[in-house]
């Protein structure tokens, strides 16, 4: 009897917990977040068939709105949520106990649409009226993540996997152009193919070559850039003056005699920041060497106490610049400066070395010290023999 009493209380907590679920689920379906000139509007499904009309409608007249379905199924899901931006609005439908959600949002055109569940997001692709259904296992996101209703959405599936096992151009290994477009034809051909071989829909291709080729401008651009820093190397420095934290003007060209390793930086870059403990340390392990350590921040005037502030808290040393023009400083178009932190280094005479030098965190740019060190030493060796 006491089983049987146990197995009851045991189903009736499963009907209850299944009755919860279902009715939270249904009560919460989905939240749009939509942007707004004024504020964000926060909408209820319920709504959305609401179409406010501005101006009056002729008699026969009927306005509409495409209706995009999306429901799934998560296998492990991490929370509850399952998000979807769009280009302007935020829409969150909720998972049941059993891993199952459905949403039912308007779309006017055909566009690139976000999923995001736990902390794994990827890219789907919709058309007015379509409906879709997105089976996920969140073990294995990417590889797992399949769409009914939507081959251009299983495309693009395909493709981060692709992408992932092809190697980008390297801008700096490659000899000219023409080598760098055939790197890139060998990276976007059989994206093409497989385009046309699933026969997608054409505006959705024509969106897959844009984005082509802007990745292929991007790394001709990245490639000219490269090629105007090669360029520099052995070559004098362009100079260059900025204030110290007591107004003092300092320009690089007041340090010939000595290797100079320059960091540009700012105070809002976390890359930067991430940086100051070893330059720090690279600093206090090279104080003997004929090395000076510059910094030449290129924060806003109105981010100069906090450049300040920055300097004191974290006890940073060397020779300490800023510029106060942000990205339009000098500093940055003479040397082809589009990311921070960038490190540079000169030599004893005033020519560069390197204007894209390796980073204090790294091993490498401790053998290059040592270099500076064994070159100094032999030279003061080499004084002393004569001196004798």
């Amino acid at each position: 009897m006491k089983e049987n009493i146990n197995n009851l209380t045991a189903a009736l907590i499963i009907i209850c917990i299944t009755v919860l679920s279902y009715n939270y689920t249904s009560e919460k379906t989905v939240e749009i977040i939509e942007d707004t000139t004024d504020q964000a509007v926060v909408e209820d499904l319920t709504a959305i068939n609401q179409v406010e009309i501005s101006e009056p409608v002729e008699e026969g007249e009927i306005t509409t709105i495409s209706q995009v379905v999306i429901s799934g199924k998560i296998k492990w899901p991490k929370n509850r949520e399952a998000r979807f931006f769009t280009r302007d609005t935020s829409i969150t439908t909720y998972v049941d106990w059993i891993g199952k959600f459905n949403l039912t949002f308007p779309l006017d055109s055909s566009g690139y649409i976000t999923f995001h569940h736990g902390d794994e997001t990827t890219a789907m692709y919709c058309n007015p009226d379509d409906t879709i259904y997105i089976t996920i296992n969140t073990k294995e996101f990417d590889e797992t993540i399949t769409y009914t209703g939507s081959e251009e959405s299983n495309f693009l599936a395909w493709k981060f996997l692709y992408i992932e096992e092809m190697d980008y151009p390297n801008v700096k290994t490659i000899l000219d152009t023409t080598e760098l477009n055939q790197k890139l034809d060998s990276l976007t051909n059989p994206m093409h193919l497989k385009m046309i071989s699933l026969a997608l829909n054409d505006n959705f291709i024509e969106s897959e070559k844009k984005e082509h080729e802007q990745m292929r401008n991007y790394f001709l651009a990245q490639y000219t850039k490269n090629q105007k820093m090669l360029e520099m190397i052995g070559k004098a420095a362009i100079d260059f003056t900025y204030p110290d934290m007591d107004s003092n003007m300092i320009s690089l060209s007041d340090f010939k005699g000595s290797y100079v390793y320059v960091d540009v930086w700012a105070t809002w870059c976390g890359p930067c920041r991430y940086e100051i403990p070893f330059l720090i340390q690279l600093e206090k392990d090279y104080h003997d060497a004929n090395i000076i350590f510059m910094s030449v921040s290129v924060d806003v005037e109105e981010a100069k106490q906090k450049w300040i502030d920055m300097i004191n808290e974290k006890d940073m040393g060397g020779v300490q610049l800023i510029s106060t023009d942000g990205s339009k400083s000098q500093i940055m178009k003479d040397y082809a400066i589009n990311s921070i932190p960038r490190f540079m280094l000169f030599d004893r005479e005033g020519n560069v070395i390197s204007v894209d030098a390796p980073r204090p965190s790294s091993e490498e740019i401790r053998g290059i010290f040592d270099g500076f060190k064994n070159i100094e030493n032999q030279t003061e060796e080499v004084e002393n023999l004569e001196e004798e």
